[in-house]
Parts: C-alpha cells; sequence; structure tokens
C-alpha cells in the first residue's frame, strides 16, 4: 500500500482525536507520557506510522494543553461568579481595611500623645 493506502488511517485517528477532546477526554491525555503510551500501541497494532505517532503525540499534548488552559478559565470564570454573588470580602478588602485601621490607629495615638491644646477663653 501506498501513502494513499495510509491516509484514511490517519485521517480516522485524527476524527478520533478531536471526537475525544470535544468529549473532554484530553485531560486525561494530557501527559506527553500518556499520549506516548496511546500513540506506540496504535503503532505496535499497525494503526499508524511511527512517524504520525509522533505527530499525533504533539498534536495531543497541545491540545491537551489547551483544553487543560480553557478549563482554568472556565473555574476561574466560576469562581469569580460564586465570589461576586457571596457575602465573602476578598482579601484585597480585607488588606485595604487594616491599612485604614492602622491609619486611624496612628492618628488617634498621634493625637493622644500630643500635650492638650490650652482652654481658650
Amino acid at each position: 500500500m501506498g501513502e494513499q493506502g495510509q491516509q484514511p488511517a490517519t485521517a480516522s485517528w485524527r476524527d478520533m482525536l478531536e471526537r475525544m477532546m470535544e468529549l473532554g477526554l484530553g485531560a486525561a491525555l494530557l501527559t506527553k507520557e500518556a499520549a506516548a503510551k496511546f500513540v506506540d500501541e496504535m503503532v505496535r497494532r499497525g494503526s499508524m506510522t511511527a512517524e504520525d505517532g509522533k505527530r499525533l503525540v504533539g498534536e495531543m499534548v497541545e491540545k491537551g494543553k489547551a483544553q487543560k488552559a480553557r478549563i482554568d478559565e472556565l473555574i476561574a470564570e466560576g469562581v469569580e461568579r460564586v465570589l461576586a454573588r457571596s457575602d465573602l470580602a476578598r482579601r484585597s478588602h480585607l488588606e485595604a481595611l487594616e491599612r485604614r485601621i492602622a491609619a486611624l490607629e496612628a492618628e488617634l495615638r498621634a493625637r493622644t500623645e500630643r500635650p492638650p491644646a490650652p482652654p481658650s477663653g
């Protein structure tokens, strides 16, 4: 078989990879080691060439990274929505309050440490 005979097998694995990524299975194949193990098995079975396997591992790892980044982004957006609806103070708000309290305490100390002003009269 020439290259034309190998093309459908490669295309079908590409289709399968796309479907797996769409279904969220890419996260399980995120590591290069897991992707390489999967592809090595396909090469061993004769389902793809070693060269196609290397290319597929690279694609799987890149798609897995992109998918992980998108999942991280979705999680961060979800956390932001929950925090916005909740009655919890954020660290930045607490730190701002701590700075205001420290400034007020310093001002109060400065006022109480000064000698009292003479009565006007």
